[in-house]
């Protein structure tokens, strides 16, 4: 039984559609039943993350203020995550003013721009701050698995810059080519104030997307506009035509996508990270405000797979393109812990379908053959290797070539900040996929199909955020923010290519 409906219903004619996608959905919540959050964790600690230690290891910058209370002090926060309202008689919310840096909890930390006080609430505005300017001092060595029963899935309705469109048009013959998630985004934002390291997706906004960035309602009555409590199970969440569910089961970490908008085109896409006893371990030393030689490992990924089907009612007229940064994060905070385990997803689908009630599908499997992130300050570059051909499972119905182009990126990180604008040490992984079905005109003489892969891997410790999240938080924040962008390490581990058959009629 297909759980998303919208994406999987019986709109079209083409049979092959309704097989192809008769099992794609994993019902909103459908985890296999287990709790999030373990039975130590608060649900304000699980929406909100906890508060800062007093470990006296730690030395924090001079103008750091910490809240005490960790996330009881804390009485909501806007949809966007920028504003936050605390009770005003917290410890040292008296401190917070204009320039200084407050640290609440692991996901309330950020220099403030605004702050105004209302009765017995103090509403606090944050910007973006890196790690080294929170800690002086300090030495984060951790190791903690990423299981499914610690998790807590939070919503971000209205996360800075989550939808944009792509620049530039795809014709159904280009459709399956990469769409290059490159990491270029985001250059010639300004000068030095925070290091904000380049996201690994593109194209962006200074080629020419249009950047459809969801505006804030900050501190609206219940109900409304407030970041909402954290959820114990995966659910499917709405951006703009599309849907989107981040998920974590036994056995799995991966990104559930479909078209949402209307019943003439249909697209699914899941990918997934196959896992056994995944593990973060982390060695991050900080020495007078600057990070030393450090590890951000993850452990326990097997393979990759992907499957994908699409199908429009009314062939080119359908096609459509996105980008999204998904407004959920999957979170492990951990009480007594200063920073939260968090892991987000990004995406871009191009679709190029041509005739009516066209259709393709296809699905495939690498394994991974290494460590993703950093040792030692060392990019580490695991390998990929076919386990599924998906040549082999190329197919669907359509009177000329189709396909579609999917990248996808996947970042597990430990650090602090607001949502938009994370910091602290990561490691991502970047996927970008492309599919086509040649034309059954052509199947007497030969039926052609062809794929590419390539994949990426790539680590860093500053502020992430994209050039299309950081140009919303400049119109959202009240004071102009600076930003420099950091080199991040990210490095090609797999491209191939191929076409079958090998005949003139499909390689020309």
């Amino acid at each position: 039984m297909c759980g998303w409906r919208r994406w999987c219903g019986s709109l079209l004619v083409v049979p092959v559609l309704l097989v192809g996608m008769a099992g794609c959905g994993l019902d909103p919540g459908d985890d296999g039943g287990a709790p999030a959050g373990g039975t130590a964790a608060s649900e304000a600690g699980r929406t909100y993350g906890y508060g800062p230690s007093r470990d006296r290891s730690i030395r924090y910058q001079p103008d750091v203020v910490l809240v005490e209370g960790g996330p009881d002090a804390i009485r909501s926060a806007s949809a966007d995550g920028t504003t936050w309202v605390l009770d005003a008689g917290a410890p040292g919310a008296d401190d917070l003013e204009p320039g200084r840096i407050m640290y609440a909890t692991s996901r309330a930390v950020g220099r403030v721009v605004q702050a105004r006080r209302s009765g017995d609430d103090l509403a606090v505005t944050l910007a973006p701050v890196t790690l080294t300017e929170v800690f002086r001092d300090a030495h984060f060595r951790t190791e903690r698995r990423f299981d499914e029963t610690d998790l807590a899935y939070q919503e971000v309705p209205n996360l800075p810059g989550a939808v944009s469109v792509p620049a530039g048009t795809r014709s159904p013959e280009t459709a399956g080519t990469p769409i290059g998630l490159d990491g270029t985004d985001g250059d010639g934002v300004g000068a030095a104030a925070l290091t904000v390291p380049a996201l690994a997706a593109a194209p962006q906004d200074d080629d020419g997307s249009m950047v459809v960035a969801m505006r804030p309602i900050r501190l609206a009555p219940a109900g409304g506009g407030r970041l909402p409590p954290a959820r114990e199970r995966n659910f499917a969440v709405s951006v703009g035509d599309w849907e989107a569910q981040p998920y974590r089961t036994p056995g799995k970490l991966g990104l559930k996508i479909g078209y949402a908008a209307n019943e003439n085109l249909k697209v699914y896409i899941d990918f997934a990270m196959n896992v056994a006893d995944l593990r973060i371990r982390a060695d991050v030393p900080i020495s007078n405000g600057r990070i030393g030689s450090s590890t951000f490992a993850v452990d326990g990924i097997r393979s990759i797979s992907v499957d994908v089907s699409a199908g429009a009612a009314n062939g080119a007229d359908d096609n459509r393109k996105v980008r999204v940064e998904v407004p959920v994060e999957i979170n492990i905070p951990i009480a007594g812990e200063p920073l939260v385990y968090s892991n987000t997803w990004k995406f871009i689908v191009t679709t190029g379908l041509s005739g009516r009630n066209t259709t393709v599908t296809a699905a495939g499997e690498w394994a991974v053959n290494g460590t993703l992130g950093v040792i030692g300050g060392t990019l580490q570059k695991p390998t990929l290797s076919v386990v599924r051909s998906i040549m082999d499972s190329i197919t669907g119905i359509s009177i000329g070539p189709s396909g579609l182009a999917f990248a996808v990126e996947t970042k597990i990180q430990f650090g602090i900040g607001i949502p938009a604008a994370f910091a602290g040490p990561y490691a991502k992984l970047v996927v970008d996929l492309g599919v086509t079905n040649g034309s059954a005109l052509g199947a007497p003489l030969a039926r052609c199909v062809s794929a590419s892969l390539n994949a990426k891997v790539g680590g860093g410790f500053g502020i992430t955020a994209s050039s299309v999240a950081v140009e919303a938080l400049q119109k959202l924040l009240p004071t102009k923010l600076k930003f420099e962008l950091e080199s991040e390490k990210l490095w090609p581990i797999h491209r191939a290519a191929q076409t079958l058959p090998n005949v003139p009629l499909c390689v020309g």
